[in-house]
């Protein structure tokens, strides 16, 4: 018996957990949203941004293609997050 209510528990919790990974990935726009914009979102929730692609020109021209490093919604226990770009070729 005390094996079934540990295992409910757990499964609770990871339950609850996985509701609240939702709010902060879907907070951060993806899949072709302007840059800057994520870029601000994530920001202005309390995340430290890293970009993953070559900045070309202005960050609004960028267009994001994944976030990654939301596994938790709360930015104190992971403050990274990684942006995906890709910019238009500059007309060096």
């Amino acid at each position: 018996m005390k094996k079934f209510t540990i295992a409910t528990t757990i499964v609770g919790i990871l339950a609850v957990g996985t509701l609240a990974v939702v709010p902060a990935v879907a907070a951060s726009p993806t899949g072709g949203s302007n840059a800057a914009d994520t870029v601000k979102t994530l920001r202005d929730m309390g995340y430290n941004v890293q970009l993953n692609g070559t900045v070309s020109g202005p960050l609004a021209q960028c267009i994001v293609t994944g976030v990654h490093g939301l596994a938790n919604s709360d930015p104190t226990v992971f403050t990274t997050a990684y942006v995906d770009i890709s910019c238009p070729a500059s007309d060096d």
